[in-house]
């Protein structure tokens, strides 16, 4: 979904603008909420992604993955191919605890907090994007546009929240309760990221987009996520997300 025309989004901040800003707060806090929730409406989810990274020149290099993920943090991700990367695993326990897996020196790692803003495995996620899918717990949120189809919210780091980031601005599916967009804003407030949600399909009573890409502007360089094997609620156990199940095959 393409972003807001500049007519559009004039006119959304000329009608937001007469509200109190209070009202416009709490209205951005709701919408966000409801965000969070539609991304983790399921109990669990499993699923198999085909990750394409693309350089600057167009060439690209293509990995695939197993996803299980529970709940707004418990997530686990095994790479399947190609054999430079089989076999390694990376969990998120919470946005403190992450480990990786590097079959190679058969050792999990855990993932210092100074380094979860590096990138996660060459791509153009890092690894707090790889972790938990809840934005209101990390950002405070501004409504600086709306329309009957969507609103585009500002989000700013809480205080005490590391993050790469700035700011990021949110244009969210007020239908689907879902974000099409999130541009990424680096601390100089320039610029850096952008994600976008496609192909989005129903599939167990859920919106679902069926490809997630991220692409880094600066390095003319993006990651595009392709989720395939889509299946909801089927009882993972939180047994499954531990350092032993990291070292297990698939």
């Amino acid at each position: 979904m393409k972003r807001l025309t500049s007519c559009c989004a004039l006119g959304a901040a000329l009608a937001i603008s007469t509200l109190p800003s209070a009202a416009l707060a709490d209205e951005a806090h709701e919408i966000l909420a409801k965000v969070d929730a539609a991304m983790t409406k399921a109990k669990d989810q499993t699923s198999t992604l085909t990750m394409v990274l693309e350089d600057a020149e167009g060439k690209t290099k293509e990995r695939r993955i197993s996803l299980q993920q529970k709940g707004t943090q418990l997530k686990m991700m095994k790479f399947l191919s190609p054999a430079e990367v089989k076999g390694v695993g990376f969990l998120t326990v919470s946005d403190d605890e992450m480990y990786l897996y590097m079959p190679e020196f058969d050792k999990v790692r855990r993932i210092a907090s100074h380094l979860k803003n590096d990138t996660f495995m060459g791509t153009d996620f890092s690894y707090g994007d790889m972790g938990s899918i809840s934005y209101a717990p990390k950002y405070s949120a501004k409504l600086i546009g709306k329309d009957a189809a969507r609103a585009t919210l500002e989000l700013t780091p809480k205080k005490g929240q590391e993050s790469p980031y700035g700011k990021l601005t949110m244009v969210v599916n007020l239908e689907r309760n879902q974000p099409t967009r999130v541009e990424h804003f680096d601390k100089a407030g320039q610029l850096w990221k952008v994600m976008e949600y496609d192909q989005v399909e129903k599939i167990a009573g859920r919106w679902v987009p069926r490809s997630i890409t991220m692409r880094d502007l600066k390095k003319k360089h993006a990651t595009r996520m392709e989720m395939a094997d889509i299946a909801f609620d089927t009882g993972l156990k939180d047994s499954a997300f531990s350092q032993r199940m990291l070292k297990r095959a698939r």
